[in-house]
């Protein structure tokens, strides 16, 4: 993640060699991930090449800065959607294509990205304080109604117990964005 950073510094800089080391170091898996999606080789090497090109125009107009996820997965994502609109545009018939060739492939660059977010998530989770965890694991994770929790954690109201868990929820979503700048 370190590296993939310090390449999107060198790419913010219009440093071309960092443009050509992406192309190549993430070419030959595009092309085998691309081909479950049933494009012909020339449709590939067109998409690939876009995907590169959208990625560094993301860059240099400020829309990609800080990677929430590994390079590849970000490149790949790209490259997901331009596959899918190039099957389109060949009509190809790529939903059932999708689900018997490329379900595994898509949801690896999508666990991965979750995967990430999750960590985030649970680090800001764990710095809250022992209230906010406490009405947030009872209500997110066990699955207890307000009411529930209401009587198991003792509030004087159900309003008051609204409140709280509204804070809470604000506070852990300023937590995961300030771990996201």
């Amino acid at each position: 993640m370190i590296e993939d950073q310090y390449l999107i510094k060198q790419l913010k800089q219009k440093d071309l060699k960092a443009l050509d080391k992406v192309y190549l170091t993430y070419k030959e898996e595009f092309f085998l991930f691309a081909k479950g999606f049933s494009i012909s080789e020339e449709d590939i090497e067109d998409v690939y090449q876009e995907t590169v090109i959208s990625f560094y125009e993301n860059i240099q107009k400020g829309k990609l800065n800080q990677l929430t996820s590994s390079l590849k997965t970000y490149l790949f994502a790209i490259g997901k959607f331009k596959i899918y609109k190039q099957a389109k545009k060949n009509k190809v018939s790529y939903e059932d294509e999708l689900v018997i060739h490329a379900d595994e492939e898509i949801q690896t660059f999508e666990i991965a990205l979750s995967n990430e977010r999750q960590k985030v998530l649970k680090k800001a989770f764990n710095s809250l304080g022992k209230k906010c965890k406490k009405v947030l694991e009872l209500f997110f994770y066990e699955g207890l109604t307000l009411d529930e929790i209401q009587n198991y954690l003792k509030y004087s109201s159900k309003d008051v117990l609204k409140s709280q868990k509204s804070r809470c929820l604000k506070h852990l979503k300023e937590l995961v964005e300030k771990r996201y700048e």
